[in-house]
């Protein structure tokens, strides 16, 4: 529902924004057609002035020319006037008066001539006021279109303000339909995650409840061993952990209760689990012991085997012998009180095994080329690296390997041992009683 709400307020504000645009573009077309207009009137209205500007040059020009053509007719008349008076003197012997410059052709032509200016400067007064007309009807258009451009001006920022506004009510809108997706999106993650959990929770319960069973099994059976007084207890490797690949989630709800009950319920698992793995290793330890005592009773197995009692003197040798075997008891107890448990000694004898079935190993490896090692990597599978390494792994897998056939060997001679003195013990019984 969320989702159809935010299309249908994405599908207003994007009919909103295009309307505004279409707005925009016809005002700015409207604008930009003005400022061409406006553009246009302010170059004509330079050209009348510079139309104004090379007319009163124009005008100035032949003025100017005007009276220098004057100075040089007067200067002209000047001098006709001083060479005619002094030819009619030195013709009629006497001084002559000429005509003044009223009556002489020289003023009519002036006078003409201020005529023509003076018809000439109405015209130009007469020009010049159209051209003023002209440059005030000009002014006063583009004073017009500046206020009309104004206007607009006006008119699209109080259609943008408005726009905005509706914009600025969508946008909360829009924002308050993605703040409610965001926390609906958030709980179903949060749900998720939940189920996802749980689902991981019961399948590592699940899978301590089979450990601790198989644990418990394991607990039961060498508790069963120990009360038959078995001489071989072999230690149980413990259940493989599951493959953990990708759980898989479960669509199902579960309640805040229901997770807290499966919280406890893992909480006791771990608990149990913790109790299983001390009782595991008190276990390990008995074992320990076990092999201790078991490796010394071989030891004193073979010397009675050596000196089997055929006559009541020879038993109470063995029965020095055994003796003996007593004060190793006895020094194995002095050294538990120094330290050193029935474990560390088992331990250590494993650990002295180890290193001799090692070294026996390295010097079969020591002298082999890169090929042969290469091979023997092969037959034991695992990978070649480096030539050292190789001869490291293949003596640790070597050497684990005859311990373990060393191990099994003694178990059979010692249960073989074990039967043969039981068998000589009988033997020599009865013939003491029959001697």
């Amino acid at each position: 529902m969320a989702s159809v709400i935010q299309g249908h307020g994405t599908e207003d504000i994007g009919s909103v924004i295009r309307r505004r645009n279409s707005t925009e573009s016809g005002l700015l077309h409207e604008q930009a057609e003005e400022r061409e207009q406006h553009k246009r009137e302010a170059a004509r209205v330079l050209a009348l002035e510079e139309e104004k500007k090379r007319l009163q040059a124009d005008e100035e020009k032949r003025a100017k020319i005007r009276k220098e053509r004057e100075l040089q007719e007067a200067k002209l008349g000047q001098i006709v006037r001083s060479s005619m008076k002094v030819i009619c003197e030195s013709a009629l012997g006497r001084k002559v008066n000429l005509p003044g410059d009223e009556e002489s052709e020289v003023s009519k032509l002036r006078k003409e001539l201020d005529d023509m200016k003076t018809r000439c400067a109405g015209s130009s007064t007469s020009s010049s006021l159209e051209s003023l007309r002209q440059e005030k009807e000009a002014l006063q258009r583009a004073q017009d279109q500046g206020s009309g451009e104004q206007r607009l001006r006006r008119e699209i920022e109080d259609l943008k303000a408005k726009a905005g506004g509706v914009q600025e009510e969508k946008n909360d809108d829009l924002v308050a339909l993605q703040m409610q997706v965001a926390e609906l999106s958030g709980f179903r993650k949060t749900l998720d995650e939940r189920n996802v959990e749980l689902t991981s929770l019961k399948a590592e319960n699940a899978h301590i409840r089979n450990e601790f069973k198989d644990l418990r099994d394991e607990v039961v059976h060498l508790r069963n061993e120990g009360k038959r007084g078995s001489t071989a207890v072999t230690e149980k490797s413990p259940p493989e952990e599951p493959s953990r690949g990708k759980v898989k989630t479960s669509e199902a709800m579960y309640t805040p209760k229901d997770l807290e009950g499966l919280h406890k319920a893992y909480k006791e698992a771990l608990v149990q689990k913790e109790l299983a793995l001390c009782e595991a290793e008190a276990l390990k330890e008995r074992m320990a012991r076990m092999r201790a005592s078991k490796y010394r009773q071989s030891v004193r197995k073979t010397g009675c085997r050596k000196a089997t009692p055929r006559s009541l003197k020879t038993a109470l040798n063995v029965v020095e012998i055994e003796s003996d075997g007593e004060k190793e008891v006895q020094d194995d107890v002095v050294a538990m009180e120094r330290g050193h448990t029935i474990g560390d000694v088992a331990r250590d004898l494993e650990e002295e095994m180890h290193k001799k079935f090692r070294e026996r190993r390295m010097k079969e490896v020591r002298a082999e080329k890169k090929a042969e090692l290469e091979k023997m990597c092969v037959d034991e599978e695992i990978s070649y690296i480096k030539l050292d390494q190789a001869k490291t792994d293949i003596v640790k897998i070597r050497a684990r390997r005859d311990y373990d056939e060393w191990l099994k060997t003694k178990e059979i001679l010692d249960d073989d041992h074990h039967h043969h003195h039981h068998h000589d013990y009988a033997t020599s019984t009865e013939e003491i009683n029959d001697e």
